[in-house]
């Protein structure tokens, strides 16, 4: 998704944040539409059953166990040095 611009990076932060804020049991309890404002509910579903197909072992956790695993990987703190890095641009 990323690769094909329908996604950036940066939004798997706020997937995983929006997601960590919620006290949702399983993906049907996640009202997709409207967890990100800028972002279709079915491409955030989308991405989110991708990144849980790169947990390894760790996908076949509960829908709460695996928000807590890719929140120690997406946490705020990287966000803003992400965010930083990107508006820097690239040169050559």
């Amino acid at each position: 998704m990323v690769a094909e611009g329908k996604w950036v990076d940066t939004n798997d932060f706020h997937l995983v944040n929006a997601l960590s804020g919620l006290e949702a049991c399983c993906m049907d309890d996640v009202d997709w539409d409207n967890l990100l404002e800028h972002r279709y509910g079915t491409i955030c579903r989308k991405r989110w059953n991708q990144m849980v197909k790169h947990l390894g072992t760790d996908g076949n956790k509960s829908f709460p166990e695996q928000i807590e695993i890719l929140s120690t990987r997406y946490c705020p703190d990287v966000l803003e040095v992400r965010l930083a890095y990107n508006s820097k641009g690239t040169t050559v």
